[in-house]
C-alpha cells in the first residue's frame, strides 16, 4: 500500500479524519457526511499559525493525521535555552489502515520538522495503546503527563496574607 504524507492538508481531509476518529469511539456520532459547519470549524482551527498538520493518504482517501503545536517559552536573558517546544497530538490512523507504519511515518514527519525548527523538546500525552509506537519513534519511557481538569469548584480558597495564588511565600 502506497501512502503519501502531506503537510498543510485541506481542511476537508482533516475534518473527515477527526469525524471518523470520533465515530470509531462514540456510538452517538453518525457516519461522515462532510457536514459544512464542522468542516468550517476545522478550517478555522487550522488557521492558528502555531499549528502544523500532516495527513497520510492513499490514492483513494485520507487515512491518518497528526498535529504539532508550537509553544513559545517566556523570554530569558540567556540564549542558552531554546525558545520553543512542540506538543504532538491528534495522531489518528483509520482502523482499517493500522499496522502498516502510517502512524510512525506521521510522527517521523512531525518530529523532523520539530528538529528543523530547533524545538527544545516535543511532548505528548499517550494512550496506553500508543506507548509502543512512541517508544519506537524515540520518545522516552515516561508515559504520563500531569494534567489538571477543571471542575466546577476547583479553585482553591485563599485568604488575604496566606501563601497561594497571588501571595508568594
Amino acid at each position: 500500500m502506497s501512502v503519501d504524507i502531506t503537510e498543510s492538508p485541506a481542511a476537508l481531509e482533516v475534518a473527515q479524519l477527526r469525524w471518523e476518529w470520533t465515530y470509531a469511539t462514540d456510538t452517538s456520532t453518525p457516519p461522515w457526511t462532510a457536514e459544512e459547519n464542522f468542516v468550517a470549524a476545522v478550517a478555522e482551527w487550522m488557521t492558528d499559525g502555531r499549528r502544523s498538520v500532516w495527513v497520510a493518504r492513499t490514492a483513494i482517501r485520507p487515512v491518518g493525521m497528526v498535529c504539532l503545536t508550537e509553544y513559545q517559552r517566556m523570554p530569558r536573558p540567556s540564549t542558552r535555552y531554546p525558545a520553543c517546544w512542540g506538543y504532538l497530538g491528534h495522531l489518528f490512523v483509520h482502523p482499517a489502515h493500522r499496522g502498516h507504519g502510517i502512524g510512525a511515518a506521521l510522527v517521523t514527519a512531525a518530529t523532523a520538522v520539530a528538529d528543523d525548527r530547533g524545538y527544545s523538546k516535543v511532548m505528548l500525552s499517550p494512550t496506553p495503546a500508543s506507548i509502543p509506537l512512541y517508544l519506537r519513534c524515540g520518545f522516552t519511557g515516561d508515559t504520563d503527563t500531569m494534567i489538571r481538569t477543571p471542575t466546577t469548584n476547583s479553585a482553591p480558597t485563599v485568604r488575604s496574607g496566606e501563601p497561594g495564588r497571588g501571595n508568594p511565600q
